[in-house]
């Protein structure tokens, strides 16, 4: 698992309905969690998050809202690759 800040349009996702308040609040404040995301073929495809996504990209689209357009995502390890074992930095004596 890795985070990193990619493009909105890189990611592939189903549009959902949001709430209002979701909306304001991502507007005011951003991400309070990165979109969990998995990859395969190159692509991103979206795991959680899909309502956010859809959020910013309506604000994206509306308001011409740029700075909300790279987003943190949180790559999931779908097995392919392997991932960071950070408890391994430990002694395993």
């Amino acid at each position: 698992m890795r985070i990193q800040q990619i493009d909105i349009d890189k990611i592939i996702f189903i549009k959902k309905e949001y709430s209002n308040s979701m909306y304001e609040s991502i507007k005011r404040i951003g991400l309070s969690f990165p979109i969990k995301v998995i990859m395969e073929n190159g692509k991103y495809y979206c795991q959680d998050g899909h309502k956010r996504i859809s959020a910013i990209k309506d604000m994206i689209d509306e308001e011409d809202y740029q700075k909300r357009r790279k987003i943190n995502i949180i790559v999931m390890n779908n097995g392919n690759s392997r991932s960071n074992d950070c408890w391994r930095v430990k002694n395993m004596h």
